[in-house]
């Protein structure tokens, strides 16, 4: 796989085109980067549903926007991955009572060294958090996707995916008793294997939906302040965001720009699938892309079975 490295990165997220029409779901939407998508996108005249945990959090955030954005079309639905399937079947079901196109869906949740608390069904925090529930998303509103025009998805990814290795007797971390930087790097390397298969299967049938994976450099967010901190990864990935991490919107606009940039769209076979980095050390990624579609065809496969679709 090609990793797309644009020489302008970034995108003003007061100035993205006009969104009028279009209809966005981002999960983890009332904190951090997903705040600042949710924001950019309902300022841009996008009727906007923010997914959340806590429906009080989520309230207030939404609230904040149509504060700064009087008129702006934004609604919410609650998601909690930890809860398990049952649950993000739930949020999709409300999502499609709207009978609603889907423009775009930004897989945005996402944790690291949280604290060792399984899911419902078992399965590691920061794998249930970080991939299976975006899997099991994205499957969920698949046909709302495909049935809209060059809709788009967009994967919240890591440079620290080649750091990744993926156990394919237990992909979903139910024997894992510290989740920590392993399971991290694991569950970020799996998410780019999915969009690049299923970027590669949507092809297959014609579709026009175009899969993304934006990087949004370091940031400062919840991920690194509410992580646990009796482990010691934790403790040095807070510091690191303290001492060099972004703000929450300069790390949106990766994210932003994938999905609403129209210069941009996915590619194959040559390049199923876009890598849109937001600083230079994205250049380590490159070392394993000649590997990942027979491996991405597994993860797609094996996640199917675990998730029991």
């Amino acid at each position: 796989m090609t990793s797309l490295l644009q020489s302008q990165r970034a995108v003003n997220l007061k100035k993205i085109p006009d969104q009028s029409g279009k209809v966005f779901v981002v999960t983890g939407g009332n904190v951090g980067l997903g705040y600042e998508v949710a924001k950019a996108l309902a300022a841009s005249n996008a009727h906007v549903f923010m997914t959340a945990r806590n429906p009080e959090k989520q309230r207030r955030a939404i609230q904040r926007i149509i504060s700064d954005h009087p008129g702006a079309k934004i609604e919410g639905l609650h998601v909690d991955y930890l809860n398990g399937f049952g649950n993000i079947e739930d949020c999709a079901e409300q999502f499609k009572d709207r009978n609603l196109p889907l423009h775009g869906l930004i897989n945005n949740i996402g944790t690291e060294n949280p604290a060792d608390i399984k899911s419902k069904e078992g399965f590691d925090p920061t794998q249930a958090s970080n991939y299976l529930g975006h899997f099991y998303l994205t499957h969920m509103l698949l046909e709302n996707l495909m049935e809209t025009p060059q809709s788009r998805v967009v994967n919240l990814t890591s440079l620290v995916e080649p750091n990744g290795t993926i156990e394919w007797t237990d992909i979903g971390g139910k024997k894992v008793k510290r989740s920590g930087y392993q399971m991290y790097a694991a569950s970020k390397l799996m998410l780019y294997m999915f969009g690049v298969e299923l970027q590669k299967r949507l092809r297959s049938v014609g579709s026009s939906t175009d899969i993304f994976s934006a990087h949004p450099g370091v940031a400062q967010t919840d991920a690194f302040r509410k992580s646990d901190k009796s482990k010691v990864m934790a403790r040095i990935m807070a510091s690191g965001a303290d001492l060099i991490g972004q703000s929450p919107g300069g790390g949106a606009q990766s994210l932003v720009r994938c999905a609403t940039d129209p210069a941009l769209t996915g590619r194959y076979p040559s390049a199923p699938s876009h890598m849109l980095w937001c600083d230079l050390h994205a250049l380590m990624a490159s070392n394993y892309g000649l590997q990942l579609p027979v491996s991405a065809n597994l993860c797609l496969d094996a996640c199917c079975l675990e998730a029991g679709t």
